[in-house]
């Protein structure tokens, strides 16, 4: 019997004999198929192709498709609905809809340090209407499907009043969701006060309340224009940002104590150089970008390989930079606590959100808070699924 329908996605194998597959969109149906019935309608010449277990040839999948509506034509609209919800999104060139790009990548970002699986933020819905560049953008967190969940814990309802209380003095525009998982919350928080023709960008701030580590990211775009490329000396607000960036790292690093974690990078301040696509998929895939330090960063504008723009200009791309970190790499190293502050303290945090707001930037705020397995046990957890 068919019960439900929904997209199937093939992803990486997880074993030599294993393939998996990943369903979202999933829609029961109001009274069940018989799956004979539906297969029995296929004309000959495609019964010889029917796959019993697996994916159908394009003809074949169509043509059941088809044989679906026709047997329970109310179910049109269910496959519309699907199927106009997984087709990509373009969001051109608007600073609008790039504002949006970035606010959705931060969320993604955000979940995966925290090592959570979060399929809703899959199912998003893009907005229903052209944005404009003096508008603000819409928060992410608010299309996505679902109402804002109850807080019953009182421990979370303490985060909840803290964080919205950093950001009630700067902003009314906010948009936030409880995630919980493997007996941990995150709370994740969409802020923003600037029309998009005045916003400079995104910037994640990850707490992880029980370790006091936090992890911040700057948020720059390579320009599809200049051949994919960053140029910081093109970049009028890199200076000042660089200067807080510096700031924050001594700060924080002033504030370790000895008994603190150990860590591979214990420096908060990181950039993120995404890749200058105007097409989203509706996936939880992230933007394609490079992940530095700071200290990488810097580092990396005194690299003569990266020096050869016109007349010698220094120039960050995906063709020229010798080493960065991607999207997975670095959720991993901060899931893990390779990499993020130590002892730091709610105030920093405070401190970092205000001038977020300050900086006339979009704020990806996430607070983590729970009892924390070991990275052995939570591998355990993904593996299983669980």
């Amino acid at each position: 019997m068919i019960t439900r329908l929904g997209r199937s996605s093939r992803g990486k194998k997880a074993a030599d004999k294993e393939q998996q597959l990943r369903v979202t969109y999933v829609r029961e149906l109001p009274q069940p198929l018989p799956l004979r019935e539906l297969l029995a309608g296929l004309p000959s010449r495609l019964q010889r192709h029917l796959v019993e277990e697996g994916q159908q040839t394009k003809g074949t999948g169509e043509a059941i498709r088809a044989l679906l509506i026709e047997l329970r034509p109310e179910l049109g609209a269910v496959v519309n609905m699907i199927e106009d919800a997984t087709a990509p999104w373009d969001f051109g060139n608007k600073r609008a809809g790039q504002e949006l790009a970035l606010q959705r990548d931060a969320t993604l970002a955000v979940t995966r340090m925290a090592g959570f699986r979060v399929p809703r933020l899959a199912e998003w819905d893009p907005p229903a209407e052209e944005l404009y560049d003096d508008r603000m953008p819409p928060l992410f967190l608010d299309l996505m499907m679902g109402d804002q969940p109850a807080l019953e814990d009182h421990l979370v309802n303490h985060d909840t009043r803290t964080m919205l209380g950093w950001i009630s003095e700067e902003t009314n525009h906010v948009a936030w969701r409880e995630f919980r998982e493997y007996d941990r919350t995150l709370l994740v928080v969409n802020a923003n006060r600037t029309p998009a023709e005045r916003l400079l960008g995104c910037d994640i701030i990850f707490y992880n309340v029980s370790r006091h580590s936090l992890v911040f990211v700057q948020y720059k775009k390579l320009n599809a224009e200049r051949g994919g490329f960053y140029y910081p000396n093109s970049d009028r607000n890199l200076a000042k940002e660089l200067l807080r960036m510096r700031s924050l790292d001594r700060y924080a690093n002033s504030q370790a104590g000895v008994g603190g974690e150990q860590r591979l990078d214990a420096s908060p301040s990181w950039i993120k150089l995404c890749h200058p696509r105007s097409v989203l998929p509706h996936t939880n895939e992230m933007i394609h970008g490079m992940y530095f330090s700071r200290r990488q960063f810097e580092s990396l504008s005194d690299d003569a390989r990266l020096k050869d723009g016109n007349n010698g200009a220094l120039r960050f791309g995906f063709k020229n930079v010798p080493g960065y970190l991607d999207n997975t790499l670095f959720a991993r190293l901060v899931e893990t606590g390779q990499i993020g502050t130590t002892g730091t303290s709610t105030d920093l945090v405070r401190q970092q959100v205000i001038r977020s707001f300050r900086g006339q930037r979009n704020l990806v705020l996430a607070a983590l808070s729970g009892e924390e397995p070991p990275q052995a046990q939570r591998n355990a957890q993904r593996r299983e699924g669980r």
